[in-house]
Parts: structure tokens; sequence; C-alpha cells
């Protein structure tokens, strides 16, 4: 009488494609106070697509998250967060077990600066 009903599970398997849980990973990573953007670009040894790199086996996965930081941000407290974040929102989201998440600062973003007109030449058109 008006209480939850329970349902045997039903067979089968849900797999979440790996772009679904890059978008996941994106969107909790710049939410994060400090964070520019994620670096776009292969970074060393990280083949990163988007600034993200997973790894799924089975119910588990791993990332590789490179971000773009403004200078202002504490660096170390805008990595942990983008950590508590990124797992907080690929368990609750998908159900998956975070294995690690793994943060490399890639830049700090800087101020892009007109042309200098200091010098006194000015390109003409």
């Amino acid at each position: 009488m008006g209480g939850v009903e329970e349902h045997a599970p039903i067979p089968g398997r849900v797999i979440v494609a790996p772009e679904v849980l890059r978008t996941i990973v994106r969107q909790a990573a710049l939410q994060v106070p400090g964070v520019a953007r994620l670096a776009p670009m292969r970074i060393g040894p990280w083949p990163l697509a988007e600034g993200v790199r997973l790894t799924v086996v089975e119910d588990r996965v791993r990332v590789d998250v490179a971000l773009v930081v403004r200078p202002e941000a504490r660096f170390r407290e805008v990595a942990r967060q983008v950590q508590e974040e990124v797992a907080r929102a690929l368990r609750d989201l998908t159900g998956l077990e975070v294995e690690a998440v793994n943060i490399l600062i890639a830049d700090v973003e800087v101020e892009a600066r007109g042309p200098s007109t200091a010098s006194g030449s000015e390109e003409q058109t």
C-alpha cells in the first residue's frame, strides 16, 4: 500500500559513450572558480581530446584533465576542487567508480594585449 514496488533487475548493460563522459568532465571542471579553460592539445606524453583523457575499464574510470588556470588562482586548491567536482559528477551521473582524477596545470591564462604603440611603428593597411 503506497510503498515503492521493487522490480527485478532487467538484464543487459548500460554503456555511456566516451564523449558523454568527456562532456561531464569538461562541464564539472569549468564550473570551478580559477579554471579559465581546458588545454585542448597534446601536452607532453598526454594525448588529450579537448583537455581530457579517459581510461574506462568495466565500471571504473580514470581521468586526466589538463587545465589553463587564471593567474590569480591558487593552483593547488583549484586542482583539488576540480578533482572533487569531476569525481562527484561522474559518480552521480553515471554510477561509475572513479579510480583517479589526475590534474595537469598546462598553462596560465594571460591577458591578450593589443599591439604596442610605444615603438612608434604601426602597420598601415
